[in-house]
């Protein structure tokens, strides 16, 4: 399905410009998070074949993805910029949990208006510059897994993640 064209995204999203983030950067948090000893992680461009191009392994693998909007400014690769949009975790074997059927739900949301807003936001906004790095943890039980998730995403506040807790969550406005 094509995505979503700019004016479509502006139909659905009533809640000012689409493009606008709230991004937090405060260097006191990026302090507070673990050393979880992560491994290199893959790299996959995120379209309507992203599950096409993972490796075998990922499909049913468990461990922490995160979605990064990669810009093509004009820049020496050194001084490119990546922006995290969204970080979270995918369970080992068949379950809706697992990498391979949690991202079938975002390549469905490519051109769909029905979806959650940031879902829509983080499948449509940027088709050419969305990438997935995912972290293979399958060496990690469930509950760390989601302790490095919470972790990560209450210390760096990826602008479209919504389940925050504590001094995180006071960084969203209500709507």
């Amino acid at each position: 399905m094509p995505y979503l064209s700019h004016e479509e995204i502006l139909l659905a999203y009533p809640f000012g410009p689409p493009y606008r983030l709230m991004v937090v950067h405060n260097p006191d948090w990026w302090s507070e998070i673990n050393d979880y000893n992560l491994p290199q992680p893959v790299k996959i461009k995120f379209d309507n074949s992203v599950r096409d191009n993972m490796p075998d392994y990922i499909h049913t693998g468990k461990g922490i993805y995160m979605f990064f909007l990669e810009p093509n400014y004009p820049f020496q690769a050194d001084v490119i910029s990546k922006h995290l949009l969204y970080v979270g975790r995918v369970q080992s074997g068949t379950t809706n949990f697992n990498f391979f059927k949690r991202f079938y739900r975002y390549v469905k949301a490519i051109g769909n208006r029905s979806v959650a807003l940031n879902t829509m936001r983080l499948t449509n906004l940027w088709p050419d510059h969305t990438f997935v790095y995912y972290f293979d943890l399958s060496d990690r039980t469930d509950e760390e897994i989601r302790t490095i998730e919470n972790n990560l995403y209450n210390k760096i506040v990826p602008p479209l993640n919504e389940a925050l807790e504590g001094n995180a969550r006071l960084t969203r406005q209500l709507y």
